[in-house]
């Protein structure tokens, strides 16, 4: 079975989570510190910039909590999107409010924010679709007209660049995904970037409960703190971060191997034409970090392309789908909204005519030119 994901991480880190079992710290421990450090490296940004957490859907969320997101309030995001990303603004009783993807790369369609604006509107979140970054500053121009936050998530698109400048980090906040099937992984966790120190320093109280001293080895006495903001256990544990220390050594690898893939798929693709190939690839102003690669069938039936996806399960390809609905049209939030897909034309294209290819470092040439055969042989 050619696997959709699957994380190939490096074996050093069995010591390094022998050594973590031995001396007993499973949080608030010194892996943690050093994957935030060397995680802040990466993106070239300054201390007391970024932390770690438990998730991407707890970096959203904690940074709407810390802004006072509240109810009444709204935040304008993408329909095409996984639906953490609505779920973060609906746990704190606000509204999420969606725009139409653009067809050719499935980013949120920027000349139709601005329409969505209210008096009610208080932040804008982009999500960098499969690797592909937003042009983050036509956003940032928009954010700053109406005076409005703006978060990123960047849950597929770990290591792409809008210029020189890392995804994540144009905006108030840039939240990442280190999820199995991600870019790379620490087996569940995510990290945020923040450019308020407030915010830094209020969501590093609140992800750990609102403690006012957050690591217990900081405490004068034992299991002595006082908590002074409400907060939750969004904490990434010392595990996690062992993992996360070794991925990062090899992120940038694992993005060329991927790009590799994308292309070399992409040319054995050339000649077909019962499908759109979705645009991620680089270009003078983005680099793409290549998450997969994903078909757009011009045979417009869900229920066609979900018998593809079973005939390429029966020939041992697993795939999969970015996303199975436009999140309004989710049950939850079609019933609670009363959306309909004729809102979001290029959403409901993307999300139930296309399919997604594996590229990740673990697909070789060889598992690329039997996927292409099967291609011809299930689509034409």
């Amino acid at each position: 079975m050619i696997k959709f994901a699957r994380p190939i991480v490096n074996k050093r880190v069995f010591s390094k989570i022998k050594g973590i079992i031995n001396k007993g710290i499973f949080v608030h421990g010194e892996l943690t510190n050093e994957f935030e450090k060397k995680l802040s490296s990466y993106f070239g940004l300054n201390n007391e910039k970024l932390l770690s957490t438990s998730s991407c859907t707890a970096s959203l969320h904690l940074y709407y909590l810390s802004i006072g997101l509240t109810e009444n309030d709204e935040v304008i995001m993408s329909a095409q999107t996984h639906v953490a990303t609505a779920h973060a603004v609906e746990a704190c009783g606000a509204k999420p409010v969606f725009v139409d993807c653009e067809l050719k790369t499935g980013n949120i369609d920027i000349e139709k924010i601005e329409k969505k604006i209210t008096k009610k509107t208080k932040c804008i979140c982009i999500t960098h679709f499969l690797g592909r970054p937003t042009d983050m500053r036509k956003v940032n121009r928009i954010a700053r007209k109406h005076n409005l936050k703006v978060v990123e998530d960047t849950a597929l698109s770990i290591g792409s660049k809008i210029g020189r400048k890392f995804a994540g980090t144009f905006g108030d906040a840039g939240a990442f995904s280190f999820h199995p099937v991600k870019i790379i992984t620490t087996g569940e966790g995510g990290a945020i970037i923040l450019k308020n120190k407030r915010d830094f320093l209020l969501i590093k109280s609140m992800k750990s409960f609102g403690y006012d001293i957050a690591s217990p080895n900081k405490r004068k006495i034992p299991g002595s703190y006082n908590v002074n903001s409400f907060g939750l256990n969004y904490r990434m544990s010392e595990m996690e971060a062992a993992i996360g220390i070794y991925e990062l050594q090899e992120i940038q690898k694992k993005i060329k191997i991927r790009r590799k893939n994308y292309y070399y798929f992409i040319k054995k693709l050339q000649n077909l034409k019962n499908f759109k190939i979705l645009e991620i690839g680089s270009d003078k102003t983005f680099s793409s970090s290549y998450y997969c690669l994903t078909l757009i069938l011009n045979k417009k039936s869900k229920s066609y392309r979900d018998r593809v996806i079973l005939k390429m399960k029966k020939m041992g390809i697993q795939l999969s789908i970015y996303y199975p609905h436009p999140v309004p049209m989710l049950n939850y939030y079609k019933k609670k909204y009363k959306y309909s897909k004729n809102n979001f034309l290029n959403s409901s294209k993307i999300a139930y005519n296309s399919i997604s290819f594996p590229i990740a470092p673990h697909i070789k040439f060889k598992d690329i030119d039997y996927m292409v055969k099967q291609i011809k042989n299930i689509i034409g």
